[in-house]
């Protein structure tokens, strides 16, 4: 028998071949690589970022791990620009900065960054209100409408100041109004809008996140009994910020949002989709139950974080300048990790100023205020974010956190991780901004990791010591 030529395969067999397994290869890489790595790097590991090439800041020689966790959340692509600040036993043992503000221009995440913090902004503007209830202008157990007569329309004559600060007024959403920006800049209009609003539940309180109404009602009341007329944003312009040298802008000034303002990055859609429509145990980091609530416009949690927030608008539409120079003390503080570490470092010192500005800086709150702020007024399963949350009166939340559940932190988080978090018993400030919008409820795995370990070594020193 004669040899029979060779025959190459067809194109098609090649394709049929090899396309599926590199489709399965591509896949694979994608799924597990970080959620913000340039597509360049989750499909084929080009142009990866590299922490070393952005970090800036110090560590304290003890606390040298903060550093590689902060340096992993960049190179992981669970970043894309960072801060954290942590003082501990008055001192700050880490400041740290890194990754890109600005995919467009390059500009790296700095020093001179500055973040939008959303809700974290609620604990500033908590410490405002407890300012003029030490002063005796404002009472945490006085009816709102002593001071804002009109306010008590709807089934709402009853509400307490009290009520406000923990979620508990019953004006968590509007009605018959959606949110818009444009109205925010008119108060004297808006607060028409606020008053006529009825109590959600028809005067009965109850625990529902006022997301961002709580900033809108609290303002209307700031400017009635402040002497000056001022608003919660005016105040800390004016008085915190150079009192306590920190910079946290609620309206955010054209030059400060041209130079230093980080671009904010949604969650991708094509990882999100998943984390919302496939069973929990197939995903990693699933989202919060609260989020599929978030796509039915009859559910508080609709009402709540959507049609009642400036434009219904998505993280990525912050990053628009009209956005950010209207004030709303509930989610528009701009600012940095710094400030708001200092600002947990003093709550952490029981209000008074730390050793190296004793005699230059004031009490941020005396004994007696310190004590009514930090009453803890109940634990509720709060029917709008679904979850227990213990408020204090002041408006602060109290926590036991996953994995350091001994200690109770203090303070508020942020949509998308920041955190503004302090513990007076290990004297911890904490505070963390990013870029990055990531779906947990408070903070996640980038944040919480420092955190934890920021703890476990504050202990393994005092063990030390003892």
């Amino acid at each position: 028998m004669g040899n029979k030529s060779f025959q190459s395969p067809s194109r098609s067999l090649l394709l049929q071949l090899f396309i599926p397994p590199l489709i399965i290869f591509l896949m694979y890489q994608y799924i597990y690589s970080g959620p913000f790595y340039p597509l360049s790097c989750q499909l084929f590991s080009l142009n990866c970022p590299k922490a070393s090439d952005t970090l800036t800041g110090f560590v304290d020689p003890e606390f040298s791990e903060i550093k590689n966790i902060f340096k992993k959340n960049i190179e992981s692509g669970s970043e894309i620009g960072a801060s954290v600040t942590i003082y501990y036993n008055d001192k700050i043992i880490a400041d740290l900065s890194g990754g890109i503000a600005d995919w467009n221009t390059g500009k790296l995440y700095d020093k001179d960054t500055l973040q939008l913090v959303f809700s974290s902004t609620k604990v500033l503007t908590s410490l405002v209100v407890a300012k003029f209830v030490e002063k005796g202008i404002l009472d945490y157990d006085e009816k709102i409408s002593t001071y804002w007569p009109e306010f008590a329309q709807g089934n709402k004559e009853n509400v307490t100041l009290s009520h406000l600060m923990t979620h508990s007024a019953g004006v968590g959403w509007f009605d018959n109004y959606l949110t818009k920006i444009d109205d925010l800049s008119d108060l004297d209009s808006f607060s028409k809008i606020l008053e006529s609003q009825p109590h959600n539940f028809g005067g009965v309180p109850k625990r529902s996140y006022h997301a961002c109404t709580r900033g809108y009602y609290l303002n209307e009341i700031i400017r009635r009994v402040d002497s000056n007329h001022r608003t919660i944003g005016q105040i800390v312009q004016e008085e915190i910020m150079p009192t306590y040298d920190i910079e946290f802008y609620y309206s955010t000034p054209e030059d400060i949002y041209n130079s230093r303002v980080a671009q904010i990055y949604s969650y991708p859609i094509p990882r999100l989709l998943p984390k919302l429509f496939l069973p929990k145990w197939l995903i990693m980091n699933p989202v919060h139950h609260m989020f599929h609530k978030m796509f039915d416009p009859n559910t508080p949690t609709y009402k709540t974080l959507v049609s009642s927030c400036p434009n219904q608008a998505q993280p990525k539409d912050w990053n628009a300048i009209d956005m950010l120079k209207v004030e709303g003390p509930s989610y528009s503080g701009i600012t940095n990790s710094r400030s708001m570490a200092k600002l947990a470092a003093i709550m952490a010192n029981n209000g008074k100023p730390l050793p190296e500005n004793e005699g230059v800086e004031p009490i941020l709150l005396n004994n007696d205020t310190l004590k009514k702020f930090l009453e803890e007024d109940s634990s509720e399963s709060d029917i709008s974010i679904l979850e227990d949350i213990t408020m204090s009166k002041g408006g602060i939340g109290i926590f036991r956190l996953k994995g350091i559940d001994d200690y109770e932190f203090l303070g508020w988080g942020g949509s998308g991780g920041s955190l503004f978090l302090w513990n007076v018993e290990l004297k911890i400030g904490f505070a963390y901004c990013m870029n990055a919008f990531h779906t947990a409820l408070l903070g996640d795995e980038r944040s919480l990791a420092m955190l934890k370990e920021t703890v476990n070594t504050v202990l393994r020193l005092k063990n030390i010591k003892e």
